[in-house]
């Protein structure tokens, strides 16, 4: 029986051994599946992550203070500012363009130097996650560009704090939607990617008012945006209006409109100074906008392999509205922009580009006006052409050379009555005096036709270490303000303006 039964048992062998063989490439089999799936899971995480999939947010990452859960990530800078303009605009570190005076003014031949901290600035940022999908975050930021009625020049300099952000952002991100509420930069305002709110993509200059070309504002109103896929997002704005009125040949503010040979009937109301205990100050006016500003805005980030690329559009709905002889007149306008947000080469040389057009004065770095009033009170919108182009350059880590042009400019808008010029850019407004030194006001009336500048800088990093960072600038500038042709011609002017900058980053 035992030379019977080997035969068996090696039979039974060999079918145990081809059935370990087979449950074996089955096991293989689902190995290389499961790497394949893994391999895929993998490319597709660093697709997200290279579309800017928002990262998890880290409630005590370093650098960060914490405190029941909400965590709070500090900013801002000290600032000196150097200034000189080879006209004297008697401004602070943002040269207002559309004040550059004529050989008429004095000023013309005087030029102006000084130093300025105004531009210092401080900002918090708290954040929480309420639940596992929803982020709250709450930003503020001041810096101490305000000027009330005690701030001066002479003994102490007291300029005082000035609010320039403050609101609370809300995202959903199972379902890609964000809410903010509170005051920040408006809408039409450039972003570097996405829609940044408390970021916008500024010209990287030390002039205060920027470059001409670059439209914003910073002003409370209520913003919803939506995630359409990794790349897309689409945005809708109520944003807070006011309007910057011309009236005849003299902008309105603080006064009664009247036109060069003062017809406009002072009952024209466009603006209103507040009571006492209206929180405005009793030298500024509120027009007198009753429609919020409504602006849409997409934005589109495409994934480029390492280049960084964002592209956006939007359109802005505005009101504008007074009252005159026992009537109101109201007129609505749409405005039009586009950015772009290129790196040309990654990490070393970015390019920014802007154009823009509508009643855009008051958003201008110019700035010009929005509208201009017709002898009846009735409102006619000054259209705004604007573009911006710049390059910054990361010649090293710590070395960054930039480049930008720009230009604001708007056509005339203007009706007569009679042979009574009304309106801006009028042939007819008197220009006769504009080259001649001292020349009574009206023989000057010159209404900006268009500004350009071209400017060149460097940021230069000279310390960085555990106890923040220290940079230092230069900026030099070379704006052309031009004017509508009247009677005598077309006048020009232009300044020379050199800043500089040094900067203390402690966070």
């Amino acid at each position: 029986m035992l030379v019977l039964a080997g035969p068996a048992w090696a039979d039974d062998d060999a079918s145990e051994l081809r059935a370990l063989k087979a449950r074996l490439r089955q096991l293989e089999q689902r190995m290389e599946q499961q790497a394949r799936r893994q391999e895929a899971l993998a490319a597709r995480a660093d697709t997200q992550v290279a579309t800017k999939a928002p990262s998890p947010f880290d409630p005590c990452a370093p650098g960060k203070l914490c405190y029941r859960g909400v965590s709070f990530t500090f900013g801002g800078w000290i600032d000196l500012t150097g200034i000189y303009r080879s006209r004297n605009l008697a401004s602070d570190t943002g040269s207002v363009f559309n004040a550059i005076p004529f050989p008429q003014s004095r000023n013309f031949n005087t030029d102006e130097a000084r130093f300025s901290a105004r531009q210092t600035r401080l900002s918090v940022l708290a954040e929480a996650n309420a639940t596992t999908d929803t982020h709250i975050a709450g930003f503020g930021e001041i810096d101490f560009e305000g000027a009330a009625q005690t701030a001066n020049s002479v003994a102490t300099n007291s300029y005082n704090p000035r609010l320039r952000q403050a609101s609370i952002e809300i995202d959903r991100t199972d379902l890609g939607l964000h809410v903010l509420a509170g005051q920040t930069w408006s809408l039409n305002a450039p972003s570097k990617a996405g829609i940044d709110p408390r970021v916008a993509d500024t010209p990287g200059v030390i002039d205060f008012e920027l470059v001409p070309g670059f439209l914003g504002a910073r002003q409370p109103g209520i913003r919803v945006w939506q995630d359409i896929g990794p790349e897309f997002k689409l945005a809708i704005s109520a944003e807070n209006p006011q309007t910057s009125f011309f009236g005849g040949n003299t902008p309105l503010v603080g006064m009664p409109a009247v036109g060069p040979q003062g017809v406009l009937n002072p009952n024209l109301l466009v603006n209103l100074t507040g009571p006492g205990g209206s929180f405005f100050n009793s030298l500024n006016n509120v027009s007198l906008n009753h429609v919020p500003d409504i602006t849409v805005k997409a934005a589109w980030d495409p994934l480029l392999g390492p280049y960084k690329l964002h592209l956006e559009g939007w359109a802005m709905y505005r009101d504008f509205y007074d009252r005159f002889n026992f009537a109101n007149h109201d007129v609505n306008t749409a405005s039009f922009g586009v950015h772009l947000s290129a790196e040309i080469v990654p990490k070393t040389l970015e390019l920014q580009a802007s154009a823009s057009y509508g009643a855009l004065g008051r958003f201008t770095a110019t700035p010009f006006p929005d509208v201009t009033v017709r002898q009846d009170g009735s409102i006619q919108p000054l259209p705004i052409t604007a573009f911006l182009v710049g390059t910054v350059w990361h010649t090293t880590p710590s070395l960054d050379l930039y480049a930008y042009a720009g230009l604001e400019k708007t056509r005339a808008t203007f009706s007569d009555v009679g042979t009574v010029p009304f309106g801006y850019g009028n042939p007819l407004y008197n220009n006769l005096g504009c080259n001649i030194e001292n020349s009574p006001a009206a023989t000057c009336n010159g209404n900006t036709s268009e500004v350009r500048q071209y400017t060149a800088g460097f940021y230069d990093t000279i310390f960085k270490g555990a106890y923040g960072t220290i940079k230092a600038g230069a900026q030099y500038s070379y704006t052309q303000r031009f004017a509508f042709s009247g009677v005598g011609g077309a006048p020009k002017t232009d300044d020379h303006i050199v800043m500089t900058q040094l900067r203390y980053y402690p966070f």
